[in-house]
C-alpha cells in the first residue's frame, strides 16, 4: 500500500516548482526524476505533477469538512496552476515514523507555495495552517488527526473509519448506535489502536469506562470502501460488536 498526499499549488512548469523549493528549503529537499529526497533524514517520497484540475476544488471541500476548512483556503485552491501527489513508496512499511516523514515532506511542498493538503488514503484535506499547526506536535495523536477520517455514514447504520492504514493499523466499524455515540466510540478505540498499540485479537474487548458498555473485537469481511482502492485497509478491520450483558 502507499499513503497517497495531493497538494495543488500555484507553480507554473516543473522548475517553477524547483525553485520554490529550493529557496523556501534551502536545498534540504531534492526534486530529481520523480523523486523528493530528504538526504538529512534518508527518506525518499514519488512524486508526481499534473496539470490544473477543474474538480480540485470540490474534491477538497467534500474532504475539508473533516478539518473545517475555510472560504478563503477553498478560493485559494481553486486558483492552483498544478497539482502535484506525494507518494510513499510501495515497499515502505505503514508506521507512525513514515506518516510524519511524508506529513514533513507535504510541508516542505507548502513552503514552497503549496496551498492546501488532500489525504487521499482517507478522503480528509486540510488548509496549510492546520496542517503545518498538527504536524509541530509530538507524538502519535497528531498523526491520527493529520491521517484518519472518523465516523463515516452508510445508508446501512454503519459508521466507519477510514485511514488508520496510513499509520499501520486496521480500521474500525460499528452498527446501530447513534451518530454521536458512534463518533465518540471510533475516536476513541482508533485512537487508542495508535497510541498504546495494543496486541489486539478477534474476542478482545473494549470499553470507553468501567461502566460503559463493552464491544467484542470481530474481523469485518469486506470493507465498507471496497470499490476505491485507496480507502481500502490492507491491514483490515474491526468491527466493534455490543456485547450482551450477562
Amino acid at each position: 500500500m502507499q499513503t497517497i498526499l495531493c497538494i495543488p499549488g500555484p507553480w507554473a512548469s516543473r522548475t517553477e516548482l524547483l525553485s520554490a523549493l529550493v529557496e523556501a528549503r534551502q536545498g534540504d529537499y531534492l526534486f530529481v526524476g520523480g523523486i523528493l529526497a530528504n538526504l538529512a533524514t534518508d527518506t525518499h517520497f514519488l512524486l508526481e505533477l499534473y496539470e490544473a484540475d477543474p474538480d480540485l476544488t470540490n474534491a477538497f471541500e467534500r474532504a475539508g469538512r473533516f478539518s473545517a476548512m475555510s472560504k478563503e483556503a477553498l478560493a485559494a485552491v481553486a486558483e492552483h496552476r498544478m497539482v502535484v501527489y506525494l507518494l510513499t513508496q510501495p515497499d515502505q512499511p505503514a508506521d507512525c515514523a513514515s506518516a510524519r516523514a511524508i506529513a514533513q515532506a507535504a510541508a516542505a511542498l507548502l513552503d514552497a507555495g503549496g496551498l492546501a493538503v488532500k489525504v487521499e488514503t482517507a478522503g480528509k484535506a486540510f488548509e496549510a495552517a492546520k496542517w503545518r499547526e498538527l504536524l509541530s506536535q509530538l507524538g502519535a495523536g497528531p498523526l491520527w488527526e493529520l491521517f484518519v477520517a472518523v465516523a463515516i455514514s452508510s445508508p446501512e447504520g454503519e459508521f466507519f473509519t477510514c485511514g488508520m492504514h496510513n499509520l499501520g493499523f486496521k480500521d474500525a466499524l460499528v452498527r446501530d448506535l447513534p451518530p454521536a455515540d458512534a463518533i465518540q466510540l471510533l475516536r476513541e478505540f482508533t485512537y487508542f489502536e495508535v497510541n498504546e498499540e495494543p496486541e489486539l485479537a478477534i474476542g478482545h474487548t473494549f470499553s470507553l469506562a468501567a461502566n460503559a458498555p463493552v464491544y467484542r473485537l470481530a474481523e469485518v469481511g469486506p470493507q465498507p470502501y471496497a470499490a476505491y482502492p485507496d480507502f481500502v485497509n490492507p491491514y483490515g478491520m474491526w468491527e466493534l460488536l455490543a456485547k450482551q450483558a450477562k
